[in-house]
């Protein structure tokens, strides 16, 4: 095997890289045994009109003009009357389809119902838990009226009085109707504006509820006292609509990232916060409930939180990759974590609105609303699982296939800033952008407009428009070719310089095989739902798992790559994929050895048991094509030849039901965890191993390891000590020069059915040898 170092050296401490459990974030706690007690209503219903309350317009920083406001100033003093609803109880919002009403507020989890008026007036003290309710009720109304709104003006942008499309919209005709795509009837929105949850406020998609916390021992702080709080935390919501404009009420559903770091998690984070610019048209978020606790966030460079280096210049922007691990309330200690990240599409989204201001003389609400249209446009096409895309698509022109969308949006081809800055350039270019139009003030707005703000914020990351997408006849649909121009900050970057740490003595990988740590680890992801149950072989209480930081027989590890990049700029968006793909031939299952114009990955050689079979040189679009990522070695009476499990449990003669899966021998003696098959790191700097590019600059302190970082492997009680397998993992990061794009095909888009395969990614071999 020559030079090549795949080897997999084990660390009894991991004193650079340590493994750290992360909460989820994303549930709603339960409400304590002993609940607080129950703040005085003091009902003040003076100067409150029949159907009328009092609120908080915003949030206590900007109506008191005080950024140090204290925590106890009476905030009685900054509410205002406004209408809140005819209905006896806080039910808002008949737009949608199927549901009585979209959203409902309650104090807590376990209530039993909503809160109900008995003199059709809803004044109440800012200190009660009353206010809270009719508080949120209040802020959720407002956005939901105005995000569908806004959702019927782009769907009477995109269709003519006759039905028919004014442009390749992704907005589905029958949008409206009872048997339509767009149904909500299976679960009303609930929100809690009085969750026992300490320093935060969540969205849980999978309960379809909202919950806001407390901050302060005495819990004098209430995040629903925070209009942009609610406005970011229902952004969610709506993402999750957007998403799914286009899919039938029976499948699952598609959605934006979790919590773990990944790049669709952060463009949600910063979504959400565009929502709240959306409605208020301010350029800052969270100023009271986050901003007590230092996490505020800015969504353009001109606010004074951040550092004097940022301004909106376009030499001066927000720009990625440089600055997703930027935290501007700490801005020399870098932190892998979404909401940070996200601030780069919040600041871009924001720009573009200012932008069409200027050039296209809208005012900042119109500007607004035609953003939030185009995102309705993007986020339909990209969530889209039944794999057409648009009103005109056919069946494979998104997320591969209906059959196997959800994987390739999951995992194979994930939304990242690329995909996402692509399909808004696509959808800019053919409504404002398109000159036919003249949506621009009577003009269009220009591709150097288009690309040039991209850019400016590093996101011009792609060659073309992408207006074919997977349509193998570019005869009919031409893709736009981005000016080369107009890419002056957003570097792209050959996969080759993605390596293993290429330092001598350095480790290729690191092990956590500790009980506590994986048993923690495994309970937090099959909570949050991202990995099912484990095999029957691996006992419950994971009692193999020595904590040596070696791979042993009957463990479950978790495994990070150290990686590192090779190149002069910053990488973004790196991925590790496990997950099973068509590298086997289909009837020997041998690996395959491929063909330069394929990989040039040049394992295993003939001789140690490769497959050149033609199969193995074209890629398939069938899953049952597939094969797990690892090989095991087998030392043979001529040679050493890599052998799939099947054959390795053969000539073991072992019995398919002591495999890991007994009804599966593909991964019989070891196999990644599906859910987490796949590993994200934010960013690694020129020369940088991720470690290094994550250490605290003043101390030197490395940055943890979190779950989204690492690999999971269950191995077999029945594989022998001594076996060496070798994981053919495949690795690509988002401003990838060769992960996404075709050189030989006129720079269009790689199809999907590709990632399958090797080409677009780089393959990075893990050898681990299995020990006692």
């Amino acid at each position: 095997m020559g030079k090549r170092n795949w080897g997999l050296k084990h660390c009894k401490t991991l004193t650079a890289l340590l493994l750290v459990s992360v909460a989820v974030s994303s549930c709603i706690p339960s409400v304590s045994s002993n609940p607080r007690s129950r703040l005085s209503a003091n009902a003040t219903n003076s100067n409150v009109g029949l159907y009328q309350g009092k609120i908080l317009a915003d949030n206590p920083i900007i109506l008191s003009n005080d950024p140090s406001l204290s925590l106890k100033y009476d905030l009685n003093k900054l509410t205002s009357v406004a209408n809140i609803t005819t209905n006896s109880f806080l039910q808002g919002n008949p737009n949608c389809s199927g549901l009585t009403y979209c959203f409902e507020v309650r104090q807590y989890k376990e209530s039993v119902s909503a809160l109900q008026t008995t003199d059709g007036k809803w004044g109440y003290s800012t200190a009660s838990e009353e206010f809270l309710q009719v508080n949120t009720y209040y802020h959720l109304n407002k956005i939901f009226d105005q995000f569908f709104s806004n959702l019927g003006l782009s769907y009477g942008n995109a269709y003519d009085s006759f039905a028919f499309p004014i442009y390749d919209t992704a907005i589905p005709l029958n949008l409206y109707n009872s048997d339509g795509t767009f149904n909500l009837n299976s679960q009303t929105l609930m929100a809690f504006s009085g969750c026992d949850l300490e320093n935060n406020a969540t969205y849980d998609q999978a309960t379809e509820s909202l919950c806001f916390g407390y901050t302060g021992s005495k819990k004098e702080l209430r995040w629903a006292h925070d209009s942009t709080i609610v406005y970011h935390e229902a952004g969610h919501f709506f993402q999750k609509l957007q998403l799914n404009f286009r899919n039938t009420a029976s499948v699952t559903k598609a959605q934006l990232g979790n919590y773990l770091y990944t790049e669709a998690g952060s463009i949600g984070e910063g979504l959400s916060d565009f929502f709240s610019y959306y409605v208020n048209g301010r350029t800052h978020w969270g100023e009271w409930a986050a901003g007590k606790l230092g996490g505020s966030r800015p969504l353009s460079e001109d606010d004074s939180l951040h550092v004097p280096s940022l301004s909106t210049d376009d030499d001066q922007r927000l720009n990625y990759p440089q600055y997703l691990n930027y935290d501007p309330n700490d801005p020399e200690i870098p932190v892998e974590d979404i909401h940070m990240s996200g601030m780069i599409i919040s600041h871009y989204l924001t720009a573009l609105s200012v932008d069409l201001q200027s050039k296209c003389s809208m005012s900042s609400k119109d500007a607004r609303e035609f953003v939030m249209s185009i995102l309705n446009e993007t986020m339909a096409e990209l969530g889209d699982l039944t794999s057409k895309g648009t009103v005109n698509g056919s069946v494979g022109k998104v997320n591969m296939d209906a059959t196997n969308s959800l994987q390739w949006l999951s995992t194979n081809n994930p939304i990242n800033y690329r995909s996402f800055s692509q399909t808004i350039a696509k959808n800019l270019l053919n409504t404002i952008g398109n000159a036919g139009l003249n949506r621009c003030n009577g003009t269009y707005y220009t591709r150097d407009n288009i690309e040039g703000l991209l850019d400016s914020y590093g996101l011009l990351l792609f060659k073309t428009y992408n207006q074919h997408r997977n349509l193998t006849n570019t005869s009919t649909k031409i893709n736009t070719q981005v000016a080369a121009t107009n890419r002056k900050k957003s570097v792209l970057i050959s996969k080759n310089s993605l390596i293993l740490d290429p330092t001598t003595g350095a480790s290729s990988a690191y092990v956590i095989d500790s009980r506590t740590q994986i048993a923690a680890g495994i309970t937090q992801l099959q909570s949050s739902g991202l990995i099912g149950t484990m095999s029957a072989q691996t006992p419950s209480d994971f009692g193999f798992n020595n904590g040596n930081s070696k791979v042993s027989p009957g463990e479950v590890v978790a495994i990070a790559l150290n990686l590192y990049n090779n190149s002069n700029s910053v990488m973004g968006g790196i991925e590790v994929l496990a997950n099973d793909w068509d590298h086997a031939d289909t009837v020997t299952k041998k690996p395959c050895l491929f063909d330069s114009n394929l990989s040039n990955d040049g394992w295993p050689l003939s001789s140690e048991g490769a497959s050149t079979d033609a199969n193995c040189q074209t890629i398939g679009a069938s899953t049952t094509e597939f094969a797990p990522v690892c090989f095991v070695q087998s030392n043979e009476s001529s040679a050493t030849k890599w052998i799939s499990q099947h054959e390795f449990k053969e000539k073991m003669s072992i019995d398919t039901n002591s495999c890991l899966d007994k009804s599966n021998d593909k991964d019989c003696f070891i196999r990644a965890i599906k859910g987490a098959d796949k590993a994200h790191f934010s960013k690694i700097n020129p020369k940088s191993t991720w470690g290094q590019t994550m250490a605290n600059p003043k101390t030197g302190k490395a940055y943890g390891l979190d779950w989204g970082n690492v690999l999971l492997f269950e191995v077999s009680k029945h594989i022998p000590p001594g076996t060496v397998i070798d994981c053919r993992l495949r690795v690509r990061f988002t401003n990838c020069e060769d992960c996404f794009h075709d050189s030989t095909r006129n720079n269009n888009d790689y199809f999907d059915f590709e990632y399958n395969g090797p080409r677009p990614f780089k393959i990075i071999h893990l050898q681990i040898p299995i020990t006692d």
